[in-house]
């Protein structure tokens, strides 16, 4: 097993990785060997706050399992015992692509690879016509910690009996100046504000804070933090209080703020929410 995982960890050297790594592969075979069907982890819902509006190698292998820039086909497609085991080749292919060579199979199944913020990166969110979750569609789970707030998924698994029509959307890692497609606030588990003491900062001092993780505030949402009511502005007093905030593309911050801040009270429960200590 560590000769399979350093196998995946040695393929981020260069030269590019342009095809699925063995190691992933024996990863995901271990899983799927040891894991009942009762054990499978569900993804009941996509968690996308938008106010107004696994280890080292387990990361390792999250990044093998979508490789960009394949001269093969678009995904790697397995049947291990009742499941169809699936990694994608090439991040970028057209999702017709992915949907023909679904088909070969027998699965009425499309896929779609979307720009995602830094926590949903490798998400993996099937959802019916009528857009229910399908719980019997997961990712592939490595066992140990993982510091993505939706796991660290490193294939699909759909069982070979499904007959149901369904759609996939899967996060990817945005490229520079590439807008989101499925985003977050910019404090839950593998966004670069986690477990950081911001709210009820000035945003003179949140503005530091951010510079240091290469962030630059884009538009600022002036709301009264028990309110619903807002409005957008581009500029705000720099003794303003920062209650919240999310990324919408790399580096670029929308940030949330008040001339009063938020009870703490508030604060605690939102800490203690995202697995932080309270102030």
């Amino acid at each position: 097993m560590k000769q399979d995982i350093d196998r995946v960890v040695a393929r981020f050297a260069p030269p590019p990785v342009t095809d699925v790594s063995e190691g992933a592969k024996d990863l995901m075979h271990e899983i799927m060997a040891a894991e009942s069907p009762a054990e499978a982890r569900r993804r009941p819902r996509r968690w996308v706050a938008i106010p107004a509006g696994a280890l080292l190698t387990a990361a390792a292998v999250a990044l093998t399992w979508m490789l960009p820039n394949s001269t093969a086909s678009a995904l790697d497609i397995e049947r291990e015992g009742d499941y169809y085991v699936i990694q994608i080749k090439d991040l970028y292919a057209d999702p017709d692509s992915y949907k023909t060579q679904l088909r070969t199979v027998g699965l009425d199944v499309s896929l779609k690879v979307i720009p995602a913020t830094a926590a949903f990166e490798g998400q993996v969110f099937p959802t019916s016509p009528d857009n229910k979750y399908i719980t019997e569609i997961t990712g592939i789970y490595p066992p140990g910690p993982c510091d993505k707030l939706d796991g660290c998924a490193i294939g699909v698994k759909i069982p070979v009996d499904f007959k149901g029509t369904a759609s996939i959307e899967i996060g990817r890692k945005a490229e520079p100046g590439e807008r989101y497609q499925s985003f977050t606030t910019w404090d839950v588990k593998g966004e670069p504000m986690h477990c950081v003491p911001y709210r009820n900062k000035t945003v003179a001092e949140v503005r530091g804070m951010l510079k240091e993780r290469g962030i630059r505030i884009e538009e600022f949402v002036v709301r009264e933090p028990t309110s619903r009511d807002y409005e957008m502005e581009d500029t705000v007093p720099d003794s303003w209080l920062v209650t919240n905030g999310s990324l919408h593309e790399p580096g670029v911050a929308t940030v949330h703020v008040y001339k009063t801040g938020m009870p703490q009270e508030i604060v605690d429960r939102l800490n203690k929410a995202n697995g932080c200590p309270s102030s």
